[in-house]
C-alpha cells in the first residue's frame, strides 16, 4: 500500500482533520471547539463539537448535524464559534 493510499485511509470521505483549540466536559458530555478544511465548497472553517463520539480519531465530519447525544456545527466567523462553545457550556451546566 502507498502512503497516498494510507492517507485516503486515515480521512474517510465526509470527514477533516480536527485542529481542537479548547476542549471541556460538562456534565460527562465533552464540548470541543476548533478549526478545520471544510471542503464542501463552503468558507466555514471553524466548529463546535459534542458528545462522546463527534470527533472520531481526530477526524470530524465536515457537514453540520446536531442531536441531544452528538453534533457538529460549521462557522465562517471564529468569534461566533467561540461564542456557541461558551453557550452550550452554559446550557449543559444548567441541565443539572
Amino acid at each position: 500500500m502507498t502512503r497516498k493510499e494510507d492517507d485516503t485511509m486515515d480521512n474517510p470521505c465526509g470527514t477533516t482533520k480536527a485542529k481542537v483549540f479548547e476542549h471541556t466536559e460538562v456534565n460527562g458530555i465533552p464540548i470541543y471547539f476548533g478549526s478545520g478544511v471544510n471542503p464542501v465548497n463552503s468558507p466555514a472553517q471553524f466548529f463546535v463539537a459534542w458528545g462522546k463520539e463527534a470527533l472520531s480519531g481526530g477526524l470530524i465530519h465536515t457537514f453540520n448535524s446536531e442531536s441531544a447525544e452528538k453534533g457538529f456545527r460549521w462557522f465562517i466567523d471564529e468569534d461566533e464559534a467561540e461564542s456557541e462553545y461558551a453557550k452550550l457550556q452554559q446550557i449543559l451546566a444548567s441541565c443539572l
